[in-house]
């Protein structure tokens, strides 16, 4: 026990070490005007919605008013079951010159319903870069501007946006810190050049060159991927070199679930998908977990109840380090702190969301906004 809690010690303050540098290299999107001495690049805003009714208003009149003089918003209406059509029908009245409603066709057999919106969006779309933004966004006037500057600065053809995360469930606040460690806290971010798989993306704001979407397949490449938005990422990663990610807290923010039961749900839907499917990824990611931010504070308990000091300190010293990741990460994206202390709980729910989507995933319950899709056996 005393080799395995100083190896994780050990471990931690490696994380710790490369949290810290990536955190420090991650770019910052800052709001900023356009220089309208500059020739504005034409972007297409493209937007799936499927049953949004409750959230596609403020993300369209937050678009469809920006600051930036060479936009289109396209949004798609993807089969809604609720008033998500009509809502978009009296928007698209409010902003005639700006605003273009389509209405998606059935989903075709191999596709999932999100890659397949977007594919057809991107059919429709007239720009010279693609803004794919999700339903439940909500941008700052001038973020067309600011991100289009910055991949013009540093000569991107493609980044991910890291949105302000509005969390009011306790489910939340507790899992979507703990997804930041696990991006930003094990592999340095001048390795991914070489390991592209080790790439991930947001959908909820991601700006690419139309080119690029075009020579790498666009989203029918990853049709199949209910995590489409990181298998999108890979490819650009294997495609040129790099996929970068940026913090767009200023520009975009996002509130991706109403309550813990929906976030639950939602990441049980993307979960194991994202592993590829893949057992040994899965096992390995549990275990992980258990004995990076479980065991620590357990052995910690017990060294103090059966009087073994040296199981106390190691314990305690793991459990810091853990905490003091996620304070990097919480301070870093401006997440809520109170829950720092409950790393170990979040590791136990995050193993029990992963366990849930392995069993969704080979017994056909993998569903999403009212559709099913098959089982995965590996």
């Amino acid at each position: 026990m005393e080799l395995l809690l100083t190896l994780a010690s050990a471990a931690l303050a490696l994380f710790n070490g490369t949290c810290w540098r990536n955190l420090q290299r991650l770019p910052r999107l800052e709001p900023g005007r356009w220089d309208t001495s500059c020739e504005a690049p034409f972007i297409s805003v493209l937007v799936p919605a499927r049953n949004e009714a409750e959230r596609i208003a403020p993300c369209l009149h937050s678009l469809c008013r920006q600051e930036y003089p060479s936009y289109e918003v396209v949004v798609l209406d993807d089969e809604s079951t609720d008033a998500t059509l009509d809502i978009l029908e009296h928007l698209r009245t409010q902003y005639p010159e700006r605003l273009r409603v389509l209405r998606g066709a059935p989903l075709p057999e191999g596709w999932i319903g999100k890659a397949w919106a977007c594919w057809q969006l991107a059919q429709a779309a007239r720009g010279e870069w693609f803004l794919f933004a999700d339903a439940d966004t909500v941008f700052h006037p001038l973020a067309l501007p600011s991100l289009i500057r910055e991949c013009l600065q540093h000569r991107w053809r493609f980044v991910s946006v890291l949105p302000a995360e509005v969390m009011h469930s306790f489910a939340e606040r507790l899992i979507i810190p703990q997804l930041y460690i696990i991006y930003f806290a094990y592999i340095p971010d001048s390795w991914r050049r070489f390991l592209p798989s080790f790439h991930a993306a947001s959908g909820q704001a991601l700006l690419m060159e139309a080119r690029l979407y075009w020579e790498i397949g666009g989203h029918e490449a990853v049709r199949a991927k209910l995590a489409e938005d990181i298998a999108l990422g890979q490819r650009v990663a294997r495609a040129i070199g790099e996929a970068p990610i940026a913090d767009g807290n200023g520009l975009v923010h996002c509130r991706m679930y109403e309550s813990s039961a929906e976030a639950i749900a939602g990441f049980s839907k993307n979960m194991y998908p994202a592993m590829g499917y893949r057992p040994w990824i899965l096992w390995g990611f549990l275990l992980h977990l258990l004995v990076f931010f479980v065991l620590p504070p357990v052995a910690a308990v017990v060294g103090v109840l059966y009087g073994n000091a040296l199981w106390s300190l190691l314990g305690l010293l793991s459990y810091g380090m853990s905490v003091l990741l996620r304070w990097q990460v919480s301070q870093t994206f401006k997440l809520p702190k109170a829950q720092i202390w409950f790393q170990p709980l979040a590791a136990l729910l995050l193993c029990a969301i992963a366990l849930n989507s392995y069993r969704w995933s080979i017994t056909g319950r993998l569903q999403w906004k009212g559709r099913l899709y098959r089982p995965h056996t590996p």
